[in-house]
């Protein structure tokens, strides 16, 4: 465990926001859930699976929409981790947000809500979303290669597409902008 490294990750996430989303978008969440107890303080990433229609094969983070149901953003990530990597909400202590992103092939107004794992689990991926689950140390990608490049999305809106190079993957997306957001956050603090 690296309690420095736990401290700075604790100063990178500000509360979760209750902003609605710009008109016409829809809320989702998603949970960056790390592990306190392993060295490198790793990120649970999963990779979506292949028959998807959007993002299919992509590295993520466990999360989807809101629903009625759920009473914030918060909710939404726990309710979805659970449903795709078997995740009990009393293991986590949330931290707080990043702030949303819009995902530009799903078109939802995308909220990273962050939490330490409090106690194991046992991740089981769902079977259908997640063709499978790894973790990540979060010390290994603040020293991971990155490179943004810039792209032009349809409809004509340019944009900056991160790549982070891990472990033998490439996290890109959304979910690179997520990381590239953390990583710059733990830079400053």
């Amino acid at each position: 465990m690296n309690p420095q490294l736990i401290d700075r990750l604790r100063h990178a996430f500000a509360p979760a926001p209750q902003a609605p989303p710009p008109p016409g978008k829809r809320e989702a969440a998603v949970l960056m859930l790390f592990d306190p107890a392993r060295d490198g303080l790793p990120l649970l990433f999963v990779r979506r699976a292949e028959h998807l229609r959007l993002h299919a094969g992509q590295i993520g983070l466990p999360g989807g929409s809101r629903e009625p149901e759920d009473r914030d953003l918060p909710a939404t990530a726990l309710r979805e981790a659970g449903e795709e990597i078997g995740l009990d909400p009393t293991c986590v202590e949330l931290l707080g947000a990043l702030p949303p992103r819009l995902t530009h092939r799903s078109d939802l107004w995308l909220t990273p809500i962050a939490g330490l794992q409090k106690r194991p689990f046992a991740v089981r991926g769902d079977g259908n979303e997640v063709a499978e689950w790894f973790w990540l140390p979060l010390g290994g990608l603040l020293t991971a290669p990155h490179r943004a490049e810039e792209r032009t999305a349809e409809g004509g809106e340019r944009r900056l597409v991160h790549y982070y190079e891990a472990e033998g993957r490439t996290i890109w997306g959304v979910t690179g902008r997520i990381v590239h957001d953390l990583l710059e956050r733990m830079d400053a603090g």
